[in-house]
């Protein structure tokens, strides 16, 4: 369902109440799309190419008499894997749980078999993981000596597994590029539950299994039944594919998508453009959306969470991936989406100079196209502050902004804007006004000691 301006609404009582009754089925959003907002990577003509390749596509694929396109990889079997990455000890050290087929997608799609036979690619290779499943139809990738340094904690980790790795590794391979992809995603996880100081033991089974304890959502992945999906396409046709078929629009840019059936969240990235096709760009822009996706599951996807600390928080995991990293977003199809490198130091000066946009203002913002790129700073660097200074009442803010249950026990997004004063009060005994009183305060500390 969708609001006037086409941003994705949700209802507030798509759960059980208190008594444990039966969560009704939701309809399929889009939770957001990610859209450039500098300049369009796609121009209308080759836009509309594409959506007319994609419909043709589409209609080949699953039209009468028609037969599936050819598969355009077989799923490798574990002992066909390079570098020892099918041995079941190593996996089992890596946390991996299959190389396929997995159950990715919707029901009836047909899992990982179902993307090779429609999304044809020069090769896709899949991986399930503890929280994740991961479809991806990568090339190989080169290393640059920088890169080689970046990623060596990760090939220690690989070679303490078990997995067999040259001393220097120059490049990654199609296989080794999703296996540094899965474990960075599973540090990321790891990461969330820290910043809402919970375990993984803290997420029930079911809601119905968590008897008298407090609500925590709707199953063990956050709040949601289903691990998180991720598909990262090599071309945009196979996302344009993909999204259409789901989504039914064809779009050039990434879009986080809210499946009924089975009930989960799943991300489709086409890492096709010059900005990321290294994953040194990619990696940072992955974590940006599973930001996005771990916040809405936290305590089950019942509402959307406010634009502030939703997109700052975004931005705050992010940047903590790669410093100068920038994804901006905005309505579903309305603008094109901007992966841009920024260390905003300029636009911090300004926020400490200006004072605004003030907490209030940030509050009252209801979509993510109605934030300025001001705005944003704003946002991430208020998370930023509220995340390093008080990490305890920071977890605490966003499970009460993300926990509100009304009168029968059914979660509820209604006066959210009074919840977060509420919690500010309780929290810290803050005001907004307060809250930027502090923050500005921090911001001005941390430029005096930058000078």
């Amino acid at each position: 369902m969708h609001g006037p301006s086409g941003f994705p609404t949700c209802t507030n009582r798509p759960q059980g109440g208190l008594g444990g009754a039966p969560f009704p089925e939701s309809t399929d959003w889009p939770i957001l799309l990610e859209v450039k907002a500098l300049q369009p990577l796609v121009r209308l003509p080759t836009a509309l190419c594409l959506g007319l390749l994609v419909c043709l596509m589409a209609a080949a694929s699953t039209g009468p008499g028609m037969p599936p396109p050819a598969p355009s990889l077989a799923i490798p079997a574990d002992d066909e894997l390079p570098h020892d990455l099918g041995e079941p000890e190593v996996m089992a050290a890596l946390g991996f749980e299959s190389w396929g087929p997995i159950a990715i997608g919707p029901n009836g799609w047909g899992g990982s078999e179902g993307v090779e036979q429609k999304l044809v690619a020069s090769g896709w290779h899949f991986l399930e993981t503890e929280h994740f499943r991961w479809a991806s139809s990568l090339g190989r990738e080169n290393l640059s000596n920088k890169e080689q340094a970046r990623l060596a904690p990760y090939f220690e980790r690989l070679r303490a597994a078990g997995v067999d790795l040259p001393k220097k590794v120059k490049k990654l391979d199609p296989t080794l590029r999703l296996v540094v992809m899965a474990m960075r995603a599973e540090d990321l996880y790891a990461r969330f539950l820290v910043l809402i100081d919970k375990t993984d033991a803290d997420f029930p089974e079911s809601r119905q299994a968590q008897g008298d304890g407090p609500y925590m959502g709707n199953g063990r992945y956050l709040g949601e039944a289903e691990k998180f999906e991720v598909l990262v396409h090599a071309s945009e046709v196979t996302h344009g594919v993909w999204t259409f078929e789901h989504m039914g629009t064809a779009v050039t840019g990434s879009l986080r998508w809210h499946f009924r059936d089975p009930h989960k969240l799943s991300a489709s990235v086409p890492a096709s453009d010059s900005d990321l096709k290294k994953d040194r760009w990619l990696w940072p822009h992955i974590a940006h959306d599973l930001g996005h996706m771990f916040l809405a599951a936290y305590k089950h996807n019942s509402y959307d969470p406010p634009v502030w600390l939703d997109e700052g928080l975004a931005l705050f995991l992010e940047r903590e991936a790669e410093p100068e990293s920038v994804t901006t977003e905005g309505e579903e199809g309305s603008l094109n989406e901007n992966i841009g490198r920024s260390d905003w130091k300029s636009e911090l000066a300004k926020l400490a100079k200006k004072q605004e946009p003030r907490t209030a203002e940030l509050m009252g913002r209801r979509t993510p196209g109605s934030l300025s790129e001001l705005d944003l700073v704003a946002c991430w660097s208020r998370v930023q502050f509220l995340a390093t200074e008080h990490p305890a009442e920071f977890a605490e803010l966003l499970g009460l902004v993300k926990g509100q249950l009304d009168a029968e026990g059914y979660p509820s997004g209604n006066d959210l804007d009074g919840l977060q004063r509420r919690a500010f009060k309780e929290l810290w005994g803050w005001t907004p006004a307060d809250l930027d009183a502090a923050f500005l305060a921090w911001l001005r500390g941390d430029e005096a000691e930058a000078d």
